[in-house]
This record gives C-alpha cells, structure tokens and sequence, in this order.
C-alpha cells in the first residue's frame, strides 16, 4: 500500500491540445493496450514509467507481466516483458519489488527479468511455506522483505510450528528468514503500510491477530508484535489504501461496516488511537450502478491521493458519489466531501475482456510522477473528465498536475548540484553553487513528495532525510529552476 502527502512538484510539458487545465487528460500520452488490467504503474524520473498487470498488446489473452513505456505513452522497444506479475510496483535502490499471487516478484532497474527470486521453490520442501494468499509486502533496508497474507508452513522453522500464518519475513534469498516470528490470525492481511517509525497498519479480513480480539485495522511493530494502544472500530471490510496525516489520523479507503451503523462506508478517517473521526464525512454514500449481488461488498475506494491543496483524488470501481456520476474516480475535499471542481464526465469508459461480453471499469491505481503529472492505472476504454474527453485512451491515462499554468521552468540534469554524503544515513548537505535554494523536496519510490523543506535563500543547507530508501530530490531556487538528483539512504 502507499499513501502520504503528495506536493505538486513541476509543470507539465504543453500538450498539443491547447490550454492545459489541472486534473484534466494529457492527450499527448496514449498507451496502445489492446486489453489489459492494470494494477500499479511506476513513474521513472526521465519520463517513462514501468506498467504491471495482466497485458495484452497484440490481441491475445493478456498475461501477468510488467513493461515499461515511453513518455508518450507508446512501448519502450528496449525492453521486453519484466517479471513483475501484480499489485504495486516498490521500487529500491537496485531491484524492483511487486507483489503476486505466488509471492513476491524481482526485477532489476534496467528491466532485466529475474526470474529465479520466487519464495515457492525457494521453501520447497523445507520448511514448506505454500501461500495460500499472498497480501502485501515491505522491502526493508537490509533486502529482508516482510510480508503479509495467510501462508502455510508445514514444517516447524526458527521460532514457528507448523500452521497458518499471517505476517513473516523472507530474505534476499526468498527463503524464510528463521529469525523472525511468525504472526497469526484468523483470516488474511491484505494490506499493509508503513508508518516512518518502524511501525506498519495492517488491514484485512480476521477478527483476531495472536489471538487477541481486533478491528480490520491493526497497527504492528516491524517484528509483528501488536500494538494495543491502537482500536479501529471496524467490524467488516478492509482498508485498501491510506493517507497518513501530520497530526496523527489517518484516512483509509476500502469498504467499512462499523458498530450500529447499517451502511456501508468507503472512505473514512481515523483518529491516532483508531476511533472513527466524527469530523470528516465518513457518510459519502458510494454506489456501483447498476447494482452487484453482493450489493456494497461488490465494489470500493481502491486508492486515494492527497494533492498540494489538501484536496484529494479518489478512485476505486464505484460509478456514483452521493447521487452523482463518478464512474471511476472523483476529487473530494480535505473532509471527504464530494468536489465539482475535476472529473465531472462520464469518467472510466466501460472495458470488455477479449472474447468476453462483459464490461467493466474503474481504478486501481493513481500514480503521482516526478513532474508533477498524475496516471490513473485500472481497466477502462476512453475517458472523460468533464473538460477533455478522450476514446482513445485505455487502462492508463495522464493528468496535467495542479500547477499548469504557472511560471514553467523544466527540471535540469543535476549540473553543479552536490550533495552529500550520498548515499547518506544520517544528515546531508546540499550545495547548488550560483544559486540561492528556496525549496527542496524528496521524492521517494512511489513518485510521493516523502518531505519538503523550504529554505532561507541558501547556496548550501544541511537536512535529514526522514526514512530509508531511493528519493529523487529536486531542489528549486528563487527564480524557479529546478534540479534534480538521486538520493538513498541506508
């Protein structure tokens, strides 16, 4: 899962469509799928971004695999298929990481496929773990990879018995790392996300975890231990995504039933200690017209992205938001509350699976890039957002970010940038000489601006990185130019 605060952080390139208008079509980008069903894309720093889901780009029965686009939206013809197979793309200072319904995948960052990292084989026969579902995964510092989902270990192994478990860890072998124990519930964790201090939420379908008595959100230290002092209320569904928020609380979409309240909710906010916020509008009524046999269950709020002004892009398979039509995607305010402002079309047009009647349509995935633009990543055939309409879009699309139309100034190559140490554990001095730095903003693995710092018109600035792994930081001065660099921390 992924979710922090996203800042706009460069123009868009002028599309040859006219005026750009903020959260509208880019048309300069048009990815040529013939099917597929997408579940996360990866923006790259240079303009091309990584794809992962079921693909077909020739007419045949489309198959779990990544590929990698160019800016335009059309197939880098440098690289094959990759072999990542589903859910998010995680990206790490050497290799690509996603999740799949056979465990996790690897890829390096030049494409080439790895395709020996496979935690089945790699536990096979000893001790046995055979995932029957895999959930989520965290990549952690030293190559360790903890993972959730309901996995079955037939053998005992380092702390664990033989039997069901919920939360481990594998190393950078993909074999089970025998010092890590173990976690159980009833169920499956689907979800998990990392909170900045070495703690994680975890959302799902179970009621107890070590069994003790739970909502569908728990809060875990990175050794699997629970968190007592965190209570969700939330008696049915699961978090599929979250917004983690200065002050403590934490917005969530998925699907909700909560104590005496019949309705189904879909995105809600959370206090620090978990207790439903009555301040945000818990009660924005989604629905999927016409209407699925599992009727609320059937759909939901599949990812949420909180832009600069606080407002925030939701999208999920829903098709209405309190009465109005949002078929895909909506834009709400900062307290949940349906906006007029974007995506006011018809929005995702309806898809329909090679040699299949059956439509469909909707998000899965929205992707913030380093220039500030956004993609929305699912299954849909043409777009509306109620400003530009476009048929010829599918299963992926771009978004001019919200600052078109202010001064533009590009992003340069890291000319005169220095920074150090780098990587760097601890605090780093950035230098850009003949210039005076106004903002600098870190922007990790998932094309989120992780932290921003706004400076005092200095040529030299020493900070701390808030947390581990790959950033882009692009630093901007007093007269908008803009460079950028990588940047890791151990």
């Amino acid at each position: 899962m992924k979710h922090l605060f996203f800042a706009g952080l460069a123009a868009c390139s002028a599309s040859p469509g006219g005026a750009q208008v903020p959260l509208t079509l880019d048309t300069s980008f048009r990815c040529g799928l013939v099917y597929a069903s997408l579940t996360d894309a990866h923006p790259l720093a240079d303009g091309r971004l990584w794809i992962v889901g079921r693909i077909s780009f020739d007419g045949t029965n489309p198959v779990p695999s990544s590929r990698r686009l160019l800016p335009n939206g059309s197939l880098d013809p440098e690289i094959g298929l990759g072999s990542l197979s589903g859910g998010t793309i995680v990206e790490t200072p050497e290799y690509f990481y996603s999740p799949a319904g056979g465990g996790p995948r690897r890829m390096r960052l030049d494409g080439t496929a790895i395709y020996d990292f496979n935690p089945g084989p790699a536990n096979t026969p000893y001790p046995g773990l055979v995932g029957y579902d895999w959930g989520d995964i965290n990549v952690q510092s030293d190559g360790k990879i903890l993972c959730t989902g309901a996995s079955q270990l037939d053998y005992a192994f380092g702390f664990d018995s033989p039997g069901w478990y919920s939360v481990f860890r594998l190393c950078d072998n993909a074999r089970l790392d025998s010092t890590y124990d173990m976690r159980t519930t009833d169920g499956t964790i689907w979800s998990l996300e990392p909170t900045g201090e070495d703690q994680f939420f975890a959302s799902g379908v179970f009621t107890t975890y070590e069994g003790v008595p739970v909502g569908r959100i728990v809060r875990i230290w990175a050794d699997g231990e629970l968190d007592t002092t965190y209570q969700s209320p939330i008696l049915k569904g699961y978090a599929k995504c979250f917004i983690q928020q200065p002050d403590g609380r934490m917005i969530v979409g998925g699907q909700f039933v909560l104590p005496n309240d019949p309705d189904t909710m879909h995105l809600i906010r959370l206090l620090p200690d978990g207790a439903l916020d009555s301040t945000f509008h818990n009660d924005t009524e989604y629905k999927h017209l016409p209407q699925f046999s599992f009727g609320d269950f059937a759909f939901g709020v599949n990812d949420i992205e909180q832009l600069a002004d606080g407002n925030i892009i939701v999208g999920g398979n829903f098709t209405h938001m309190d009465g109005q039509l949002r078929r895909g995607v909506a834009l709400v305010d900062s307290l949940g509350n349906l906006l007029n402002t974007a995506f006011t079309g018809a929005g995702c047009g309806l898809a329909a699976q090679i040699n299949s009647t059956h439509t469909y349509s909707g998000l899965a995935s929205i992707d913030p890039a380093p220039d500030g633009s956004i993609y929305l990543v699912g299954e849909f055939n043409g777009f509306d957002d109620g400003v530009v309409s476009d048929t010829a879009q599918r299963m992926i699309c771009r978004l001019h970010g919200l600052n078109v139309g202010v001064s533009e100034h590009q992003a340069k190559a890291n000319d005169g940038l220095r920074v150090y140490p780098n990587p760097g554990s601890g605090q780093i001095t950035v230098e850009w000489p003949g210039h005076l730095i106004k903002t600098m903003r870190f922007v990790d693995a998932q094309g989120r601006c992780a932290y921003s710092i706004t400076c005092a018109s200095c040529v030299r600035a020493d900070v701390n990185v808030p947390s581990s792994g790959l950033y882009v930081l692009i630093v901007e001065d007093e007269q908008g130019d803009r460079i950028s660099t990588k940047l890791t921390k151990p």
